[in-house]
């Protein structure tokens, strides 16, 4: 929003509120007189305080003194513009305001308060007089100093329900008349033009002072030494420097405004703001239309993502139990390992998508199916974001421990199980963030990567391996158990907790890819030791159904029982 220029709102010299007063209709003039205090101050309210305050100016009279002037009562306790044929009490007009008047107090609404019947009809049971008029007295003062709308004095209302307020406003708008319009109108001048001086007199401080720092300072008796004559021409270098800094910058900023081709220039953001016309274009194409996240309840925004997420870990589950290893002969790269070879592939997707953030057509097709949001979620983003990074150092911390863990991990489950844990801690990382800024009402968050699937195996990995231990450079002598290396990643993420929005970095996801780890490799074990006792069973139970049957060979006859055979013949065993 472009600031106002006060200069170009403010009427000068003259009383605003007098302006106002003088180019009313005819009827308004017959029952309002020119004051004396009119023409000598003017009024203003400070946004800072929840008071009105007045100052007075010694300001010539603009207008001739008028020749009819209309009697004061001397019983009056308000200084209002009425006629001498009138007794009320009730003030209406901004430019009445008395000079005590405080918000909180508010002004007379009428010329006795309302009984506890009338406060009963106006605002319903439940409601005692005292409160209602208070209300009413405090509504009734903000509609004559033009304070309706301004949140500064909200506090004195804060106890009392909104409709109530809108029940109180309305029976005042259809008793009292007052022109609420024109009383915030003058307010508002009012305030401009307090701004305003106050704008001037901090011009002419920097003026004087300025000034003052311009005179030149006397010579001394004896002379200026040498390194007051350093210290000058240093001086005198360095304005000339900051000035020759200064029109450079302004040459580029015209450059710029020009559509002059160039480098890049950085936005307030940190990012690179886009100078190129066409990708420009890419760019405003790959923005969403929306204004505001859409509005859904919290289950329904879940519960699509969590059924998707549970389908395709229940299907890879499923691959898992009757994958098989393929034979060395069958395999493309034979020299090197299954493990490093899966890895390597996941390694080389990760940085193929990097490489295409890097392409402005692909931005559109990226923004909708390779980062995760919130507020639009799309449940097949919990697998494809987990390889996407934009920034290389963000890819580069993911893809170590990829490769140093995960490999090793491989080499002890199989290529089946390890993608399957792989993508499910990766997805169930991303459905804890979904839980987690639902349920804060954080709609407007983006997260993409691989960190919670990467964390997710190096915890299954400790864990797996948490009685173990592990030296680095042969140290220390009996190693550091797994379990040190699993609590000391839990310790850093529970540190950094509390701080997503600061960190910018997606500590749910971490979190839960972590704990899907822990529990994906305990699933894993188990299954596999139930199929190997089954197994086992299933062998054992062969070996014990075996028996031995006699027969005779090529040559004899019949089977018979054992001694029963003729010379000619041949026993065999037959096992089944």
């Amino acid at each position: 929003m472009r600031p106002l220029g006060m200069n170009a709102l403010s009427v000068g010299p003259a009383p605003c509120a007098l302006l106002r007063v003088a180019g009313r209709s005819g009827s308004a003039a017959a029952r309002t007189t020119f004051k004396l205090d009119s023409f000598l101050g003017i009024r203003y309210l400070s946004s800072s305080s929840a008071y009105t305050r007045s100052i007075t100016f010694s300001y010539p009279k603009p207008w001739p003194k008028p020749r009819i002037r209309a009697m004061r009562s001397p019983f009056s306790q308000f200084y209002g513009s009425r006629t001498i044929f009138s007794s009320s009490k009730i003030i209406r007009n901004y430019e009445d305001l008395p000079q005590d008047y405080r918000d909180q107090a508010g002004l007379p609404f009428s010329s006795q308060d309302l009984s506890d019947e009338d406060v009963t009809k106006v605002f319903g049971s439940g409601f005692t007089a005292a409160a209602g008029n208070r209300l009413l007295r405090i509504l009734h003062g903000r509609r004559v100093a033009g304070t309706l709308e301004d949140p500064a004095f909200a506090i004195h209302t804060a106890q009392y329900p909104e409709p109530l307020m809108t029940r109180g406003l309305a029976y005042l708008r259809q008793t009292v008349s007052v022109n609420e319009v024109l009383n915030a109108g003058l307010r508002a001048e009012d305030e401009l033009n307090q701004m305003d001086r106050e704008l001037q007199e901090r011009a002419a401080a920097q003026e004087e002072a300025e000034s003052k720092e311009e005179i030149a300072e006397a010579d001394p008796v004896y002379g200026r030494s040498s390194f007051d004559q350093i210290r000058a021409r240093n001086i005198a270098r360095q304005k000339a420097r900051d000035k020759a800094a200064e029109e450079e910058r302004l040459a580029k900023e015209a450059e710029e405004g020009k559509g002059v081709s160039g480098p890049l220039a950085k936005r307030e953001d940190g990012t690179r703001a886009v100078t190129n016309p066409k990708v420009a274009e890419y760019y405003e194409k790959a923005q969403s239309e929306l204004e505001a996240p859409p509005e859904m309840r919290a289950w329904e925004r879940l519960l699509p993502s969590a059924t998707v997420v549970a389908l395709v870990l229940g299907f890879l589950g499923a691959v898992a139990m009757v994958y098989e290893e393929p034979m060395p002969r069958y395999r493309l790269f034979q020299d090197i390992s299954t493990a490093h070879a899966t890895v390597g592939t996941l390694i080389a997707l990760n940085a193929l998508v990097f490489l295409g953030w890097r392409v402005p057509p692909l931005w559109s097709f990226f923004n909708k199916y390779m980062i995760f949001v919130v507020a639009t979620v799309k449940p097949v983003t919990l697998f494809t974001a987990m390889f996407s990074h934009t920034k290389f150092s963000h890819m580069l911390v993911n893809m170590i421990p990829l490769w140093f863990i995960g490999t090793a991990l491989h080499q002890e489950l199989g290529r089946a199980d390890f993608l399957s844990l792989y993508l499910g801690c990766g997805a169930l990382g991303f459905l804890g963030s979904l839980v987690t800024y639902t349920l804060r009402g954080w709609l407007t968050v983006t997260s993409l990567g691989a960190s919670g699937a990467t964390l997710g195996l190096c915890s299954a990995y400790f864990w797996e391996h948490r009685n173990d231990g592990f030296k680095i450079f042969g140290l220390p002598k009996d190693g550091v158990h797994g379990i040190v290396f699993l609590a000391m990643m839990t310790a850093l993420q529970m540190a950094a907790f509390g701080r997503t929005v600061k960190l910018k970095v997606d500590i749910a996801s971490h979190l839960s890819g972590m704990v899907a780890g822990i529990l994906g490799i305990e699933v894993i074990n188990r299954t596999t030791a139930a199929a190997a006792a089954r197994t086992s069973n299933w062998r054992t139970g062969l070996d014990e159904e075996k028996e031995v049957i006699e027969i005779w060979g090529e040559r004899g006859g019949a089977p018979q029982a054992v001694g029963e055979g003729r010379g000619d013949g041949e026993r065999k065993r037959v096992e089944r």
